[in-house]
């Protein structure tokens, strides 16, 4: 069984844009003054920081060190449990990939994109679903803010001995 560190803060939290997806599935920026950066735990919405009704792009950036006893792990996977409502992951600069919206289970393996210190960046897009003639695609989530709603976490296998 994986040994977890969970992720859970502090993060800083940083709106980029407005944003809107129109019927075709285009995005779109839809401009407007943009609530400052903060700090925050996760998982959580991001209706406490910016409002309920805020929706747009926003990056959660969180630093974190290399795990210690690395010659005798195996693997280490970073673990995204759930996003609202879409996103993409980069560690140190490297991307790992896109989270689909549909609140799928991200993983990646990371063991050897680590150094000391990290840089973990998440970039959740929650927007406007100006597609009237569908349901917004959210599930339960409908009507709520988006952001990281599930737990950030790496997943530690060691060798066995």
């Amino acid at each position: 069984m994986p040994h977890r560190i969970r992720l859970r803060g502090p993060w800083t939290v940083e709106p980029l844009a407005r944003t809107a997806i129109r019927a075709d599935g285009t995005s779109i920026d839809l401009g407007g003054i943009l609530p400052s950066a903060c700090r925050a735990s996760i998982p959580s919405d991001w209706g406490d920081l910016f409002g309920a009704d805020f929706r747009g792009r926003v990056r959660y950036s969180r630093r974190f060190h290399q795990p210690t006893g690395m010659a005798e792990i195996e693997r280490i996977e970073l673990v995204i449990q759930q996003v609202d409502a879409f996103g993409a992951v980069w560690l140190n600069g490297q991307s790992l990939g896109e989270i689909p919206l549909g609140f799928v289970e991200f993983r990646a393996e990371i063991k050897d994109c680590l150094q000391r210190y990290n840089l973990l960046e998440i970039q959740v897009e929650c927007p406007v679903w100006m597609n009237h003639e569908v349901a917004e695609p959210r599930g339960r989530r409908i009507g709520r803010p988006g952001g990281l709603v599930g737990e950030v976490l790496l997943e530690i296998t060691r060798r066995k001995s």
